[in-house]
């Protein structure tokens, strides 16, 4: 018996030593084939990848998907830290009792200068869409909230912060103008033509933007189309550029005003490259993808408010010419299309047609 389970113990082994030789010929005639494939396919021997290759492959997939984006982040805080506000040494007035009339007061930019300007003791009245006081997309919602302030008597400061990106170019305000320009410039102009013949502001500060320097108007073409079109550019459509267009026109309205009302400083304030709810009506995926570098590289609002804020309330501005370009509390020289005062004036002009066109109907 015994003999009998060692023969058959050798004969189990056997068996399986010609088992696993099999199946290594087996695994060695696969890669056999895979390679003569590969030859026949690259004219030349390509080694089968190993288990390890692959791991290894892996891993160097992973780290090629993680740095760039880690390169980005990173470049992205480097550009915030380099481009954080840095304003000259200045005194803030005291503006006790002062009345600042001010739009888009509700969100980003303007909530943080109107909190800064309610700490310094002014009372702020803020036409915002959201509680229903302003919608400059509307001009007889503006004419109504400009005669009421009007009926106030008052109006000291005056800061004009609300702006739109759509990204839709046929959506049209109540009126039937393009809604971009409506809310950004048409609505503005109204306004602060109204504050400014009947209140006479001390200081009037539009936020603007260097995009406006890639901004293109025709006046001629503004009146044709009833404010359905700013200019000529080429298809395809951008949602960014249109909104430079209409940059461009708030800071022609700048100096235009500056020359038609001496006894207001009107001032225009870039506040850099700021993470605001500007971009709420792009896409929710642009949204998600830029977020990371919109958050990491861009300033808050809190940092965009100081320049703004001293532009309104600093006793160094009683030395900056109205009509003024300021970055950060100091003065930039406007670009050539932007202190165009013939086309100023054509806008302007244009502009106050279209205005009172809607007020007659």
């Amino acid at each position: 018996m015994l003999i009998f389970k060692l023969l058959r113990a050798t004969s189990i082994e056997k068996s399986l030593r010609v088992h696993g030789e099999n199946l290594a010929t087996s695994r060695d005639l696969r890669k056999k084939r895979a390679e003569k494939l590969l030859r026949n396919l690259w004219g030349t021997v390509v080694p089968v990848p190993s288990r390890k290759m692959f791991t290894r492959r892996r891993v160097l997939v992973a780290v090629g998907l993680a740095v760039p984006p880690a390169l980005v982040l990173s470049a992205s805080a480097w550009y915030r830290e380099k481009h954080r506000p840095s304003l000259p040494a200045h005194t803030l007035g005291d503006l006790t009792g002062k009345v600042v009339v001010a739009t888009g007061g509700s969100s980003g930019i303007g909530k943080a200068s109107v909190q800064k300007l309610r700490d310094l003791g002014t009372t702020v009245i803020n036409g915002s869409r959201k509680d229903g006081s302003l919608d400059l997309a509307d001009l007889n919602s503006v004419k109504e909230f400009t005669s009421k302030i009007v009926e106030g008597g008052r109006c000291d400061l005056v800061l004009a912060c609300a702006a739109e990106i759509y990204t839709d170019q046929s959506q049209l305000s109540v009126q039937g103008h393009d809604a971009t320009f409506a809310t950004n410039h048409l609505g503005l102009q109204a306004l602060l033509s109204g504050l400014t013949d009947e209140l006479k502001p001390k200081r009037i500060v539009i936020v603007g933007s260097k995009l406006a320097r890639q901004g293109l108007i025709d006046p001629h073409l503004i009146r044709s189309s009833n404010g359905k079109a700013l200019n000529s550019r080429p298809p395809p459509f951008s949602p960014v550029k249109h909104y430079a267009d209409t940059k461009l026109c708030n800071h022609l309205l700048s100096r235009s005003l500056s020359l038609r009302s001496p006894s207001s400083k009107v001032l225009t304030v870039s506040p850099g490259m700021v993470d605001t709810d500007l971009w709420r009506n792009f896409s929710s995926l642009y949204q998600l993808v830029t977020f990371p570098i919109r958050y990491v590289a861009l300033r808050t609002p809190e940092d965009a408010s100081l320049g703004v804020v001293y532009a309104l309330a600093a006793e160094e501005i009683e030395d900056v010419p109205s009509g003024s370009f300021m970055v950060d509390g100091r003065v930039e020289e406007w670009t050539e299309k932007e202190k165009d005062e013939e086309i100023g004036e054509q806008l302007y002009g244009v502009c106050e047609e279209i205005i009172n066109d809607a007020k007659n109907k």
